[in-house]
């Protein structure tokens, strides 16, 4: 079984759509937020995890390149969305940095094998 792109892609869009619904199921509002954003930052720490594997196991530097630039883009959008929401619930500054820890690692991963 091989893990491709593609496979990367779905994982970000998996995470970003989970975090919209609870955003639209809107239970107890700042908690439910909270443990939405909390369950965001996760699904990106997994993803990179499953991102790093592959990288490590890929043959061509250009395939390397790949993944990495994937994790960055999925990182970007992560991060787009929670810097939305930033200005209504000051909880999400530590969300946002720890999502641009994991968006500057993929950064320094792939400049290492560009």
């Amino acid at each position: 079984m091989t893990f491709e792109l593609v496979d990367l892609e779905a994982l970000g869009e998996k995470a970003l759509q989970d975090f919209a619904s609870s955003m639209a199921e809107g239970h107890d509002r700042e908690a439910g937020f909270e443990r939405a954003v909390n369950r965001l930052v996760s699904n990106v720490e997994f993803t990179y995890a499953v991102a790093a594997k592959p990288a490590h196991r890929e043959p061509t530097m250009e395939g390397t390149v790949a993944i990495w630039s994937k994790m960055i883009a999925i990182c970007d959008l992560v991060a787009k969305e929670v810097k939305n929401l930033e200005r209504q619930h000051s909880a999400c500054k530590a969300s946002f940095d720890r999502i641009l820890d994991y968006r500057n690692a993929a950064e320094k991963r792939r400049e290492l094998h560009s």
